[in-house]
């Protein structure tokens, strides 16, 4: 078998790269992304966590002067358990024995675009309280 230069290329930066996790089973203190109705389950915990969808993005565009910064605002659900956080003023929780807290929200915003639901991204962290 023969393997092609792109491939090795690809293949190289994907083990290279310090992205957040996927989503599946997430170790605990390390970021994640999950997308509308995704969920993600914490290694070595109960916690499963998923993003239902963002409620508000009131977020300053990136390309704009703003005297605020805004907010979005995404609804979770971990375990039975229904919350929101939001990017700015409330970015984390503390359910059980861990915090919870979102780290961003991708896409950024830009005042030319509106972000369809579906490429909302929350970008998220678990740690010990």
């Amino acid at each position: 078998m023969t393997l092609r230069p792109s491939f090795l290329l690809v293949a190289f930066l994907a083990g290279c790269s310090s992205s957040p996790s996927a989503p599946g089973d997430v170790p605990l203190g390390r970021e994640f992304v999950l997308e509308p109705g995704e969920s993600a389950t914490v290694e070595g915990t109960d916690v499963r966590i998923t993003f239902q969808r963002v409620v508000e993005d009131s977020r300053c565009p990136v390309d704009v002067v703003c005297v605020r910064a805004g907010d979005a605002v995404v609804a979770l659900t971990v375990g039975d358990r229904s919350l929101e956080l939001h990017s700015n003023s409330d970015p984390e929780t503390v359910v059980g024995d861990h915090r919870i807290r979102l780290e961003r929200v991708d896409p950024t915003a830009y005042s030319d675009r509106t972000i369809p639901p579906g490429d909302y991204r929350a970008v998220l962290k678990v740690t010990p309280r």
